[in-house]
């Protein structure tokens, strides 16, 4: 029997993909979950290839970001925060999907275990400070959780992917926010 709003002709998906009926109360439940418990948030991830939730649930979170930028920064880097989370999702799933190389599932499956941290990511991009914080958790520690469960690779092995990965992509961004 399935629970209420689990079907499979709706695009609620498993307890941890986002609710887009309760978009509010499923974000702040997921925010919970996957801060709280993120290895049964990643154990309960679906691990099929269907983009709709995650996709969804970065066009919401980037209509969140855009207005921690809006406030935090100018009409520039609102529009970037719009614009920019699901096509970078995207790329940065494939680094970080090269960079774990050998587990289980695929590239949409990867890319499903990014889009959550990524997602609760982007509005804290907005807080000076705190982004560098978040990045490195979000990008380390999270997504080595992520990719150690839902690709069952070691956790050592995920650990120093995500390091190598996000270590680069500060590296590389650092400087250009400097100036």
């Amino acid at each position: 029997m399935a629970k209420r709003g689990y079907t499979r002709d709706t695009i609620r998906g498993g307890a941890s993909d986002w609710d887009v009926s309760r978009p509010f109360s499923s974000y702040l439940r997921l925010l919970y979950r996957l801060l709280v418990h993120p290895i049964r948030f990643f154990e309960l991830l679906p691990k099929v290839p269907d983009p709709r939730a995650p996709g969804l649930f970065l066009a919401f979170s980037s209509v969140l970001a855009s207005l921690a930028w809006l406030f935090a920064g100018g009409l520039y880097p609102t529009l970037a925060a719009l614009l920019l989370p699901l096509p970078l999702s995207l790329l940065l799933a494939g680094l970080y999907h090269l960079a774990a190389w050998g587990g289980r599932y695929g590239y949409a499956v990867t890319w499903r275990t990014l889009a959550y941290p990524f997602g609760y990511l982007s509005p804290l991009t907005a807080v000076p400070g705190v982004r560098w914080v978040a990045s490195v958790y979000a990008g380390v520690v999270l997504l080595a959780v992520g990719l150690a469960v839902v690709k069952e690779i070691s956790f050592g092995r995920a650990f120093l992917s995500c390091l190598a990965v996000t270590g680069l992509l500060l590296f590389a961004v650092y400087p250009i926010l400097l100036d």
